[in-house]
């Protein structure tokens, strides 16, 4: 049976595998999440090998950071975190799945460098693939850093965040909702519409949910990460 599942998903699960993420921090405090746009694709199976060893990851962060350019574009930012991945091929299997083929000797290290404006707060992703075998860099691709408030003041659905993430990515939101979910599966969370993810308890803050159940209605403020999760700050019942 063909299952639809999300590109994003699968994306993150690539992440959580890797465990490549490393942060290196200049000053101050990291103001947002990685972003991750939806897009839906139909897939049987899906085989995921993965070939960069630990050594070889720190091996390309020495890479790039070293690079005068690179150390040039960090050097104005408040502070950044730099991942490394493999750089995949995508193949169909004979049984019609899904195959991730890494290319073997080269790599690509992921920069988001982040900003303070006072009410506003500026990312920018850099995106560098290195040849492990040379130990050079092949190609840097600088995207123009965007602005966001870090509050957005009005009152969005569940389904306004989920179709633009990138543009509420790590900016506090408040959203209004259907609670489900909440004490069925572990963690502390519940789904918002069916669309949104909400913690309600984190690093940053523990929520009281003692007057909320499932089916009712609720505001939630907290941080957004994209593609569809919220760190709650808070959460009133409607």
């Amino acid at each position: 049976m063909v299952k639809t599942k999300r590109l994003a998903l699968l994306c993150l699960l690539l992440v959580v595998s890797v465990g490549s993420a490393v942060v290196a921090q200049a000053t101050g405090v990291m103001q947002s999440f990685g972003s991750i746009d939806k897009a839906e694709i139909d897939i049987q199976t899906a085989s995921v090998f993965l070939i960069l060893t630990p050594e070889d990851r720190q091996k390309v962060i020495d890479i790039v950071l070293l690079d005068s350019q690179i150390q040039e574009l960090l050097e104005g930012a408040d502070n950044y975190t730099i991942g490394v991945s493999e750089i995949f091929d995508v193949r169909e299997t004979v049984s019609g799945g899904i195959e991730l083929v890494p290319k073997e000797g080269v790599a690509k290290a992921t920069i988001e460098t982040n900003n303070d404006y006072g009410e506003e707060f500026g990312v920018q992703v850099i995106t560098v693939t290195v040849n492990l075998v040379n130990e050079e860099i092949t190609e840097t691709q600088v995207n123009p850093e965007k602005r966001k408030p870090k509050v957005n003041e009005e009152t969005l659905s569940p389904s306004e965040l989920v179709q633009n993430p990138s543009e509420y990515d790590g900016v506090i939101v408040t959203v209004s909702g259907k609670v489900s979910l909440l004490g069925e599966v572990f963690g502390s969370l519940f789904m918002l519409d069916e669309k949104v993810t909400v913690f309600y308890r984190h690093e940053e803050a523990t929520v009281d949910m003692s007057n909320i159940e499932n089916g009712d209605t609720v505001t939630v403020t907290g941080k957004f990460a994209a593609p569809d999760t919220i760190y709650a700050l808070k959460i009133e019942k409607n």
